[in-house]
């Protein structure tokens, strides 16, 4: 029986007589029930574990190379500012890539590209370590599987994040599933970082660490793949509701004008622009100083490169328990931008610490503290962006945005700096390492500006979405009704709508203000996140011509 005839059949009213003739012609024809049985918590938690894999492979591998710093430019024969392009390629393919990607992941949804990405992480992968195997040492070759593994890298986790924002509301498991999926992130970067000097030098040969990171990589493909098979699955054996659901709201897929829809861009709110400001400082800051960790932890404590990197690897046990319950804490009381404000004064206290530093338990102690403050940069983030933006279809693209802006900071640190340690007669990161007390510095300033518009009339006005960010999921609804109010007794914009559900009212609030000044503010972040990237473009040329010319004088 077709879902139209039981809706025809409904809406009638029968006579008694109907009524028999109806109840023995049941009989006789099977009736099949449209409605899907609730989606079981252990299909749920099948999901989770499965999405969280998928970038095991890729975070293991990750680490190995900057870990391998050291060993590297010995067998390879580079200086720092070629290793700093090395590092810095992948953060460059994903400048823009990831905006594409991020457009393509809200088209076509996160399991297909799960699948696609970690098929480029594996393949990126095999390059790496196929280019340090029997002698070959091409630093050419390991530059092209960094850049393959870069295409899948770069937003496999956004496609991660894109499959919870559709099984996971705010408040209701969101923030625990991404705790998940960072402390498995941090389990693989461990255990490739802490073990790669162990494995080259026990076994031989630098390549060893490369091949385990190209197995492990395969073992997240499969992973991938199994989480396109499963939600296929579930959604035709289960009731599995978008959790990306508005009233009135279309899907991303569902969208004319294309994969690429530019205007989604533009329309991001302000309170948009201030978190992407802080992750540009804060993110780019912690992600780049990884790169020379493990031998800023050699030259400062006098020892090899497996003591090196056992110490700057500390900085991810933490999060491995950390994240789930940070996840947790979030879904029960929010507190969002509480939590990037300690972030990023953990960053800054790190910094401080370890430049200024003179006995070995200060220094352990400021890798302590960049431990800490990367337990709770990366999740609270990722629950943010989903909190703030007016319609979560488009989270893929407001995450890819965010990351592409980061990518740019990063390439331009990690050059930079590269540049200040060619420069130190001794190798030194010394000075390197103030830039990085820089950024931490700007970090605490901008995430307590937001703190601040939290708890004021302006910030209230103006950045509602902070505030509704920041309190308790359960006050949520309260509090959009009050600032809805407060935006039309105080700012006077215009004639309510008593007829507006709660939904239209949070997702009005969460939108751009209809002003000049609102316009020409959006306008200038977009500009700005623009210019980053375009600096990170020209630095990273004159990265390569640095490295270059370094070779080639001998310095």
């Amino acid at each position: 029986m077709s879902t139209a005839s039981i809706h025809f059949l409904d809406a009638v009213v029968p006579t008694k007589g109907e009524s028999e003739d109806k109840r023995q012609s049941s009989i006789s024809v099977p009736s099949y029930s449209s409605v899907k049985p609730k989606l079981p918590v252990r299909w749920q938690a099948a999901m989770i574990a499965l999405t969280c894999m998928c970038t095991f492979g890729h975070h293991w591998s990750n680490g190995i190379v900057t870990t391998l710093k050291t060993t590297i430019e010995q067998e390879l024969k580079i200086n720092n500012s070629e290793f700093a392009t090395l590092a810095s390629v992948t953060n460059m393919v994903n400048t823009f890539l990831c905006i594409a990607l991020g457009f393509i992941i809200d088209k076509f949804g996160g399991p297909l590209l799960s699948a696609i990405l970690a098929a480029f992480c594996l393949a990126g992968a095999v390059v790496e370590a196929g280019a340090t195997t029997d002698g070959l040492n091409s630093y050419h070759i390991l530059m092209v599987g960094k850049i393959i593994a870069a295409i899948g890298g770069g937003s496999l986790d956004n496609a991660q994040h894109k499959i919870f924002t559709t099984y996971f509301a705010p408040g209701s498991g969101f923030a625990t599933s991404i705790g998940f999926i960072w402390s498995m992130a941090n389990v693989a970067q461990y255990v490739g970082q802490s073990t790669a000097n162990v494995m080259s030098q026990n076994l031989g040969s630098y390549s060893w660490p490369l091949w385990t990171g190209a197995i492990i990589g395969f073992f997240s493909f499969l992973c991938a793949v199994s989480v396109f098979v499963l939600d296929k699955y579930l959604r035709l054996s289960y009731e599995v509701v978008d959790r990306c659901e508005q009233s009135g709201q279309p899907s991303a897929a569902n969208v004319e004008g294309g994969i690429f829809n530019w205007s989604i861009v533009r329309q991001m709110p302000l309170t948009f622009w201030f978190v992407v400001l802080f992750a540009t400082f804060q993110n780019a800051g912690m992600a780049s100083f990884i790169t020379v960790s493990t031998q800023f932890a050699q030259q400062r404590l006098q020892k090899g490169a497996v003591v090196g990197g056992w110490v700057s690897s500390f900085y991810l046990i933490l999060p491995i328990g950390l994240n789930p319950l940070l996840g947790m804490f979030i879904d029960a009381y929010g507190r969002r931008v509480t939590i990037l404000f300690l972030s990023a004064c953990m960053f800054l206290i790190s910094m401080l610490l370890l430049r200024f530093s003179q006995t070995v338990p200060t220094f352990i102690c400021g890798y302590v503290f960049y431990a800490l403050a990367g337990s709770i940069t990366s999740a609270p983030q990722v629950e943010i962006i989903r909190s703030i933006i007016p319609d979560p279809h488009y989270y893929a693209t407001a995450f890819a945005v965010k990351k592409s802006i980061i990518q740019g900071s990063v390439i331009i640190i990690v050059t930079a700096t590269g540049k200040i340690q060619d420069l130190s007669s001794t190798d030194s990161l010394e000075g390197a390492v103030t830039v990085w007390l820089a950024y931490a510095f700007v970090s605490v300033l901008i995430s307590g500006a937001l703190l601040g518009a939290c708890y004021t009339s302006l910030g209230e006005r103006y950045l509602p979405a902070v505030r509704l960010s920041q309190v308790r999921p359960k006050y949520v609804e309260r509090e959009v009704e009050r600032l809805w109010e407060l935006r039309h007794t105080i700012t006077e914009e215009g004639p309510r709508d008593e007829n507006l559900t709660l939904s239209q009212k949070d997702e009005a609030l969460k939108r751009p203000l209809s002003s000049s000044v609102s316009l020409y503010a959006r306008r200038v972040a977009l500009g700005a996140g623009f210019t980053i990237v375009l600096i990170a473009w020209v630095i990273f040329g004159f990265g390569i011509d640095w490295g270059d010319h370094a070779s080639a004088t001998g310095e």
